[in-house]
């Protein structure tokens, strides 16, 4: 429930007798700080913990980055549970009637300990210059948390749009807060009223390198450059991105002087995988990857983002080395799977986490895409292949003829630098920019599904058209339960 998913408590009584205490306790701005520092000394990357999405079965499940067979289901009937498969048809009623929905939760979360924080960052001990570093980084948090929630579930940002229905706008820790969803004009708002906050507090001007979760100028222009471009103001995406780019600190890194990882080795029959040094990586080392201007990563229970034809197919298999090293042939054998051979797409921890916090790579895409979009063809060009020369094995340079044909090339290679991380919001974006050529219809065929089953018998088609509705991830029913009908349900 969004109300008591911000403290594990089993029952609203004990959230009330412990909510006042929860603020007693808090004396310290190191208190505070420890409460962001918590990435750090960590044990798991959970939903609890603000670099952290929780998990994310739309961004992995939904979009046409994703192909689940009928050969790979009726060969592997418990290897894909329905709860996954729901996500994959575009579901609706099965997802609002699910026991709970993680990354709302995980999201919601974190911005009730972000609202702890700024309520409390003025009445405890402590310098003012650690205040506004505390300050800075909770306004951040939250607006980030927003732009997550506002980006699955509600629809995309459009003129014709704003006055749709937001999100609710918990600004308190309080519980008898409204949680009536806000308008999508004054959610949107509100993201940047908290993101200019930050920016008028914090000191950091650089990306700290051992600190990549905690907030610089540097990574503010780095998430504004995915921001505007969001909205399509592409001219401060442009500024941002370039502003963002002056980093001294993160740094592409380059595919090529990449170490292996360890490989794993399976019989009957026998095979071996080989995986990057990155499958590999602890957690510490994954909040300081040196790409990141501010560390964030989606997380995938599954570990399994299975990647489509179609998004295979625009690799540069012997040269490509983002599918030499992440396209694992027959990566489904990890899950016992040896009919079909099945590719699996890993970056992270053994398959679970994909970075989505602003990056060199990202950003040098933001950058190309905007200056395809304004048609100046050769920024587009440069932008994009500063990154190729760090992710190919020998370099081949993109150039484009035109206008159209640059934003074809750019589009492409941010799909095979951002798969399933990034696939869900472009496809939501594009339906409602002002051109239709990258428009993106998603269709699957699949088995007919009912509650709880899967007809391994009928096959079915299923359709994601441009602007469906469906493009909002429906809301699990015990927030709107909870909510005691303030929270309203979206529209299919």
């Amino acid at each position: 429930m969004l109300m008591l998913a911000f403290i594990p408590l089993s029952s609203c009584k004990k959230y009330l007798e412990k909510e006042p205490k929860i603020q007693t306790d808090i004396q310290t701005a190191d208190q505070l700080e420890a409460l962001i520092n918590n990435a750090a000394g960590t044990s798991s990357l959970s939903s609890n913990n603000f670099p952290c999405d929780g998990n994310n079965s739309t961004a992995a499940f939904s979009t046409d980055d994703t192909e689940i067979t009928t050969d790979l289901y009726k060969n592997n009937l418990a290897a894909l549970t329905p709860d996954v498969l729901y996500y994959y048809i575009f579901d609706v009623n099965q997802i609002v009637g699910a026991t709970a929905d993680a990354f709302w939760n995980g999201e919601y979360k974190k911005i009730f300990t972000v609202n702890v924080i700024l309520e409390n960052v003025d009445k405890v001990t402590g310098d003012q210059a650690q205040k506004n570093r505390i300050k800075a980084d909770a306004y951040f948090i939250r607006a980030y948390c927003y732009w997550n929630l506002v980006n699955y579930y509600c629809q995309p940002y459009a003129t014709g749009n704003m006055q749709s229905i937001g999100l609710p706008l918990k600004k308190t820790s309080s519980y008898t807060e409204s949680l009536k969803r806000a308008t999508l004009q004054e959610t949107y708002d509100f993201i940047l009223a908290d993101i200019s906050q930050a920016q008028n507090l914090v000191a950091s001007t650089d990306v700290q390198a051992s600190l990549r979760w905690r907030i610089s100028k540097r990574a503010i222009d780095a998430f504004l450059s995915r921001y505007y471009l969001f909205i399509g103001d592409y001219d401060k995406s442009l500024q941002n991105a370039n502003s963002a780019l002056t980093s001294a600190v993160a740094k592409l890194v380059d595919y090529n002087s990449m170490q292996t990882g360890i490989p794993e080795s399976y019989v009957n029959p026998a095979t071996t995988l080989n995986y990057s040094i990155l499958n590999n990586r602890n957690l510490v080392q994954i909040l300081n990857w040196d790409e990141f201007f501010y560390m964030r990563v989606t997380y995938n229970s599954r570990q399994w983002f299975i990647p489509s034809n179609k998004l295979l197919s625009l690799y540069d298999t012997t040269n490509d080395l983002r599918y030499k090293l992440f396209m694992i042939p027959n990566g489904g054998r990890r899950f016992g799977i040896v009919t079909p051979a099945t590719f699996r797409y890993t970056v992270f921890y053994d398959g679970s986490y994909l970075p989505t916090g602003p990056t060199v790579a990202e950003v040098l895409l933001n950058k190309a895409e905007v200056s395809a979009r304004k048609g100046d063809v050769a920024t587009a060009m440069a932008a994009v292949n500063l990154l190729r020369a760090k992710r190919l094995k020998t370099y081949v340079a993109l150039t484009a003829t035109d206008k159209a044909d640059a934003l074809t090339k750019v589009l492409q290679e941010r799909r095979r630098e951002l798969p399933f991380s990034f696939r869900w919001w472009d496809i939501r974006r594009f339906s409602v920019n002002d051109d239709a050529s990258d428009d993106v219809v998603v269709t699957r065929n699949f088995f007919k599904m009912g509650v709880g089953t899967v007809d391994v018998n009928t096959i079915q088609t299923y359709t994601l058209p441009v602007k469906s509705n469906r493009y909002m991830v429906p809301i699990n029913g015990v927030e709107i339960n909870a909510s005691q009908g303030q929270i309203e349900q979206n529209t299919y």
